[in-house]
């Protein structure tokens, strides 16, 4: 394994991203919302998730290239057009007027169109947190998940996320999937020959099957029974606000010929304008951690000092895609 810096894992992200034919301010966006992966020790949705972004610029999915837009619906609802390019390209690039917006009113919200999945929605959180912004963030992605019995991929994974801010720079920031688990685990449990665990998915009768290799050609299930899938279906209708695509609808990520045209929506809440909240809140969590036992994980918001463990193999993948530009 390789013990990489954060300056490290930007800089190599970055250039294998301008490697492979994305501007170079989207190439940056990238390389700072997967460095942030990495270092809160996600790598999932950090250096291996790029490959996503690599193959769909290949098979001429994903656009290198954005132009992003947004437009006020009210004075605290912004709809950002993502140009069919990365979701965190959208997000950062009407982050300001997002801030803005709930500075001014209290609360808003920015509601995302036509963007290509979107990584890890904890960045939006940690980011806003930092400002002292409490937020609820839900995207949906390409069918491949169930709901309500349904022998079909209906659903994505439909990820949700929130972050509250705490005093010292730190927050709680939870990050989760509706699915029972991520697909990409679908994919350990089948190059490991292991069977999954009962509830995890159906084969592609849709009967329920604990072998990976038929649940791969299947579908998911939510997590919890009915009551995920409750969580899965409002996640999916507040990602579509702003105009975006269903899961349903999506073009999957490496197949057809459309783009995805998935959405998120980001709700603000500045809290701020609530005199005394972080601290009581701050209070709360250290009496159920300190005098109940509750695990609640804290994530402190500075962490650029940290170093990653990568594996040898991904990180020269990466620098042969780097190398191929610089010497093209």
């Amino acid at each position: 394994m390789k013990r990489a810096t954060s300056q490290e894992i930007w800089d190599l992200v970055y250039r294998a991203t301008r490697g492979v034919g994305f501007l170079h301010t989207v190439a940056e966006i990238l390389a700072d919302a997967t460095t942030d992966a990495e270092l809160y020790g996600k790598p999932n949705v950090g250096l291996n998730h790029l490959f996503y972004y690599y193959q769909a610029v290949n098979n001429g999915l994903i656009n290198t290239e954005p132009t992003v837009e947004h437009q006020l619906v009210t004075d605290s609802m912004l709809i950002a057009n993502a140009n069919d390019g990365p979701m965190q390209v959208a997000y950062r690039k009407t982050e300001a007027a997002l801030l803005e917006a709930a500075r001014a009113h209290g609360i808003a919200v920015l509601m995302i169109k036509q963007a290509f999945a979107g990584g890890e929605l904890g960045y939006y959180a940690r980011r806003l947190a930092q400002e002292d912004i409490l937020s609820i963030s839900t995207a949906n992605s390409p069918a491949v998940m169930s709901v309500g019995g349904s022998y079909e991929r209906l659903l994505g994974t439909n990820p949700i996320s929130y972050g509250v801010p705490l005093a010292d720079g730190r927050a709680i920031v939870i990050d989760q999937a509706s699915s029972s688990t991520a697909r990409v685990n679908f994919q350990k449990y089948a190059e490991r020959g292991e069977r999954l665990p009962d509830g995890w998915a159906l084969d592609r009768h849709g009967q329920p099957t604990t072998n990976a290799a038929d649940a791969l050609r299947g579908t998911m299930l939510p997590f919890g029974g009915y009551k995920g899938g409750n969580i899965a279906l409002l996640v999916e209708f507040l990602a579509m606000m702003g105009g975006a695509n269903s899961s349903y609808t999506a073009a999957p990520y490496y197949a057809g010929q459309g783009k995805q045209g998935i959405g998120a929506s980001i709700i603000a809440i500045d809290t701020r304008k609530l005199p005394g909240y972080t601290e009581r809140i701050d209070d709360l969590v250290g009496q159920f951690t300190r005098d109940h036992g509750a695990k609640i994980r804290i994530t402190k918001l500075d962490v650029h000092d940290r170093r990653v463990e990568v594996p040898h193999s991904l990180w020269r993948q990466l620098e042969q895609l780097a190398q191929d530009h610089e010497q093209s």
